[in-house]
């Protein structure tokens, strides 16, 4: 058999894919704590569909039933009633708290200005030689040849 040497190598093809440019946003605390905890509101949309659905059943119910007892009549129409209040009032709050995260995603997005170099247009680094004892680097824009 023959031996492993520590002589031998191995080579490994490593390939890469160059990124142009990258992007990076500055995110204020309450703004970190606001991403963290998601937004609240999931519970209630929960809460107010739960709520809607068990109101309209007892509609539904009170329509086609007949009852013997006044009681049970009574019980049906307060839980339409209490069922269609809240899920109502907790559909509305869901409705305007539903935006909170996007207007904090949207703000953060938005603290860097998009840049404006023109379609056909690309931004390129050149190196550019003065006398042959310096050497600066210089960023511009330049158009494609074609």
């Amino acid at each position: 058999m023959a031996k492993n040497t520590s002589s031998e190598k191995t080579l490994i093809r490593v390939r890469r894919g160059r990124v142009d440019s990258v992007d990076l946003y500055e995110v204020k605390e309450n703004e970190l704590e606001l991403l963290e905890n998601g937004e609240s509101t999931g519970l209630q949309l929960n809460f107010s569909i739960f709520l809607l659905s068990i109101a309209f059943s007892s509609i539904i119910t009170l329509c086609t039933a007949t009852f013997t007892e006044p009681i049970l009549q009574t019980t049906f129409l307060l839980v339409s009633i209490i069922g269609i209040l809240l899920g109502l009032y907790l559909l509305l709050i869901w409705w305007k708290g539903r935006k909170s995260i996007k207007k904090v995603i949207l703000t953060i997005k938005n603290r860097i200005k998009p840049d404006l170099i023109d379609e056909g247009e690309e931004q390129v680094e050149v190196e550019v030689v003065k006398n042959t004892s310096t050497q600066s680097l210089y960023t511009g824009i330049i158009k494609p040849e074609g």
